[in-house]
């Protein structure tokens, strides 16, 4: 038995890609300027680095979780659809 269901996955699914989304355009904007930042500046780069991996891996496993649960035949929306919004591409 899974230790949450399958629609609590489709809630917090989407909020952790926007969360990846929010750490990915925060490293983006510190991106080629760890020269020039302040230590403080580039410990709190760090920690969001660290911290967007370790999103990243949950997501990969409950993503997982989440699609074994559709081809089980649970009937969900895809993965695609629930974090299609935080998925756009970043200039």
């Amino acid at each position: 038995m899974r230790s949450i269901s399958e629609n609590d996955l489709s809630v917090i699914i989407p909020l952790l890609a926007e969360k990846i989304s929010a750490l990915k355009q925060e490293l983006a904007h510190g991106d080629g300027r760890e020269d020039d930042m302040t230590d403080a500046e580039f410990d709190a780069h760090t920690d969001a680095s660290d911290l967007l991996s370790s999103y990243m891996g949950t997501m990969d496993n409950v993503a997982e979780e989440y699609e074994s649960a559709r081809a089980e035949g649970i009937i969900l929306p895809s993965l695609e659809t629930l974090t299609q919004r935080f998925c756009q591409p970043t200039n």
